[in-house]
């Protein structure tokens, strides 16, 4: 197995193994708010359905973005320092997402949240 293959294997299943986290953790909490402010179901589903599909697809984004400069005879140190940049940018683009979609959800509790 080549250099590359290992960093983009292990990079593959360390990202995958962060979205099904990211998701199972903010699911439940994410679907009862949008439950209270949109009240219609298929709006929900929609929105959780959305979510999952841009963060799944911004994560394999940034796996495949990138290829790491390995030679064969690279050093343990090499594949793991090759691993947390490719990592890094999985990171960031989650971080991005998640901002952009907690502004989204924001503004779609500021104009249909119920009046008290």
């Amino acid at each position: 197995m080549s250099p590359h293959s290992i960093v983009f294997v292990i990079v593959l299943v360390l990202s995958i193994l962060l979205v099904v986290w990211v998701d199972r953790l903010l699911r439940p909490g994410l679907r009862g708010l949008l439950e209270q402010i949109v009240a219609l179901p298929a709006a929900t589903e929609f929105y959780l359905r959305a979510f999952a599909t841009v963060i799944v697809f911004v994560a394999l984004a940034a796996v495949l973005g990138t290829h790491p400069d390995l030679k064969d005879g690279a050093r343990f140190m090499e594949y793991v320092w090759a691993i947390a940049a490719r990592l890094q940018d999985v990171f960031q683009n989650l971080l991005v997402v998640l901002l952009v979609y907690v502004g989204l959800i924001t503004v779609l509790m500021a104009a249909l949240r119920r009046k008290q």
